[in-house]
């Protein structure tokens, strides 16, 4: 059986616990190369007690604790029903998790597809007067090699987040949807690069230095400026919650997760409250720019600014408000920004 327990659970449990016998003495760590050393056994220090046994936890039995959530012992009863994230569900689901990497693998021989000669849209776009680029004329360009490694990089991240980061379970009609969207978005790309009033391939390019005789487009440079730092920062913000979330400390023999039930308001969640939003609206803008130019770049950008700040994130604060209620309005008052600093 694991051991782990969360500070709440050990809190709450009935009778005594490793709190009430103070003569019990206890492992403090220390961190070493982000793992926890054991030092000799010690008695934990006040001052160290009191950040992992909160002071709402030490008030008298039968005090309301709105701010903890302490109150609905399920945190899954307080997410939104139109949310498909089974929120404060952390069981394991690995058939959603799997189908998800397995359909985001073989993207790219759906993307190949749409772009090949035998492509239905490629033979439909033409007979309704559309002009249409031949993509084995754009296939070896630095520009066309720079959008594939894009798709590559963005696939293994979100890879990355579903096998390694993720804390809810992805159930199997989940990853269908979502991987279904990130390829619909990939093609909504692959489309703008084919055509000639939007695709990037047709611009003067510009030479970098860096890159010896290469020449790109302006919008291509600028697009995979934005594309790596939205990548960037919804990756790491991603992993700086999850070792908030995971960070522990040993409490009478028992791994105590020292933030369960804390908001995390460290590193870039200090700055804006979504920022894994923020990013990808971002590397998303970016993408849609090296493909389709600057305002199908825009456009791109809008659409998905305007579902996380539509949808996704009035999900999120409802979710947050029921789970942390007075915690949550402070934390709000504390991080004024909603996806990106400065702009919103």
């Amino acid at each position: 059986m694991d051991d782990t327990v969360s500070v709440y659970e050990t809190a709450i449990m009935g009778g005594s616990s490793d709190y009430d016998e103070e003569e019990e003495p206890v492992v403090v760590p220390t961190p070493s190369n982000s793992f926890y050393t054991p030092l000799p056994s010690q008695p934990l220090p006040s001052e160290l007690l009191s950040k992992v046994v909160p002071e709402e936890l030490s008030q008298p039995e039968g005090e309301p604790r709105e701010d903890l959530g302490l109150d609905n012992p399920s945190p899954m009863s307080l997410a939104s029903p139109r949310d498909m994230i089974p929120r404060g569900n952390y069981t394991p689901n690995p058939a959603g998790t799997l189908t998800f990497i397995g359909l985001r693998a073989i993207e790219p021989l759906l993307q190949s597809y749409l772009l090949s000669p035998k492509s239905p849209l490629l033979k439909l776009l033409p007979k309704l007067g559309v002009a249409v680029i031949n993509p084995g004329l754009l296939g070896q360009t630095p520009t066309g090699e720079i959008l594939s490694w894009m798709g590559r990089l963005s696939r293994l991240k979100q890879a990355y987040w579903a096998g390694f980061i993720a804390r809810e379970p992805m159930t199997p009609r989940m990853a269908v949807f979502v991987a279904l969207l990130e390829t619909a978005a990939n093609a909504v790309n692959s489309l703008l690069y084919l055509l000639p009033k939007t695709s990037t391939a047709l611009l003067k390019g510009v030479r970098v230095p860096l890159l010896g005789e290469v020449e790109l487009p302006l919008p291509v440079l600028v697009g995979s400026l934005m594309f790596a730092v939205g990548l960037a920062v919804e990756t790491i913000s991603e992993r700086q919650r999850s070792f908030f979330k995971e960070e522990r400390i040993a409490v009478g023999g028992k791994q105590i997760r020292v933030n369960e039930g804390k908001i995390c308001d460290r590193g870039l969640w200090s700055l804006s409250r979504h920022p894994n939003y923020g990013g990808y609206v971002l590397w998303r803008t970016g993408f849609g720019i090296a493909a389709g130019g600057w305002w199908a770049g825009l456009g791109m950008g809008l659409a998905h600014a305007g579902h996380f700040a539509g949808e996704s994130v009035g999900l999120m604060d409802e979710y947050m408000s029921n789970r942390y209620g007075g915690a949550w309005t402070q934390h709000k008052q504390r991080v004024g920004w909603v996806l990106i600093p400065g702009i919103y």
